[in-house]
């Protein structure tokens, strides 16, 4: 191991993921524990064994901590109150980290600008000067590189489109709003649309709706051409507002395969074709696939 490492923290409305990641951004020691929880603190206590545990394993001093986090967050505090994991709702975590682990340098991110920051760095973005980064997994997420650089915007919030409206008078979403991308385009909507047209699985998986739709099930084909179409017009709405000319998809969900890839490019083409502009937009599967949120996360102190 490289003498000089970060802990990365990807925060997820699914799960938490916790690792080393070296001067060279190789990731090691991962621990996954679950985000349900019915106490912030119990969820807290559950990390803070897990880093422990990871830490107890490294062979010299970490240079700092690196955050991803499921939105929205708050940077300059060091909260967060992510949607899909209701438990935290202004949750000091950057102040948990610090306190139990007497390191002072803890940086917060979202996670999804986690994502988009590795994917620029090392990953299926490297070469785009403008790039918009998403996560489609228990939630929806954007992390956006202008000029090269991590745009943060003026919160820390930037690309927040996964709470973007599609349909004013559509479907409530988590976060109380109505009309989400996020509504039906995350794994949890897409399954739960599947069952309500039919779906006889009795998983909360997508992965399971995936495998489905792959056996022909038309209720799991149907909530995937649903979903996919939704997310691609929330994304054709955001880069079309920038004239952003790639776009890197990452999370549980985009790593379905075809049976989600090719109606999302469907969808994505369908949709480009009416800014004119846009009929070139790149779209790319992350090429990091689980850890390019810790990566991200630790770039903020590597």
């Amino acid at each position: 191991m490289s003498n000089r490492f970060a802990l990365g923290v990807d925060v997820g409305g699914t799960k938490i993921a916790i690792a080393l990641v070296d001067g060279k951004l190789g990731v090691s020691e991962r621990i996954d524990v679950p985000s349900f929880a019915t106490d912030g603190f119990e969820l807290w206590g559950r990390i803070a064994d897990a880093t422990t545990e990871i830490l107890s394993k490294a062979d010299s001093e970490i240079v700092g901590i690196g955050i991803g986090s499921a939105g929205p967050i708050y940077p300059i505090p060091g909260t967060v109150s992510p949607v899909n994991i209701p438990v935290w709702r202004d949750f000091p975590l950057v102040k948990c980290f610090r306190d139990v682990f007497q390191i002072d340098r803890v940086t917060l991110h979202g996670d999804a600008m986690a994502l988009a920051h590795a994917e620029h760095k090392i990953g299926a973005g490297v070469g785009s000067r403008n790039m918009l980064g998403i996560v489609v997994s228990t939630g929806i997420g954007g992390g956006l590189i202008i000029d090269n650089e991590l745009f943060d915007g003026e919160t820390g919030n930037t690309s927040y489109f996964g709470h973007s409206s599609i349909d004013f008078q559509g479907k409530k979403c988590a976060c109380g709003r109505t009309g989400c991308v996020e509504a039906y385009a995350s794994g949890p909507n897409m399954v739960a649309l599947a069952k309500e047209l039919g779906w006889q699985g009795t998983s909360d998986s997508f992965i399971d709706v995936a495998a489905a739709a792959r056996t022909g099930d038309a209720a799991a084909l149907q909530a995937i051409e649903t979903g996919s179409k939704a997310l691609a017009v929330g994304l054709v709405n955001f880069v079309g507002s920038l004239d952003i000319g790639h776009v890197v998809i990452g999370g549980g969900v985009a790593q379905a395969g075809d049976i989600y890839w090719a109606p999302l490019l469907k969808h994505i083409r369908a949709e480009s074709e009416y800014y004119g502009f846009l009929r070139d937009l790149k779209v790319s599967p992350a090429n990091l696939t689980t850890d390019a949120g810790l990566i991200g996360a630790a770039l903020g102190v590597l």
